[in-house]
């Protein structure tokens, strides 16, 4: 089987630091309401989609294998 080339790490971190810019979103004015609402959703989803694929890669590792 091949190696993917993101472990399940990398996308946890890249999910974190997703979450990380929505924490911070009223810094990155003069955006507009709107923008600052649009990008949160966006950057929800799509930590939620790293972290679910980040868990159903360790799922279906072999057993005894950590998915890197």
């Amino acid at each position: 089987m091949k190696k993917p080339k993101l472990s399940v790490d990398d996308l946890v971190y890249v999910a974190d630091m997703l979450r990380a810019v929505a924490w911070v979103r009223e810094d990155l004015s003069p955006a507009s309401p709107e923008a600052l609402h649009e990008l949160e959703e966006c950057l929800g989803a799509a930590e939620s989609a790293l972290r679910r694929v980040a868990a159903e890669m360790n799922v279906s590792a072999p057993a005894g294998q950590k998915s890197n």
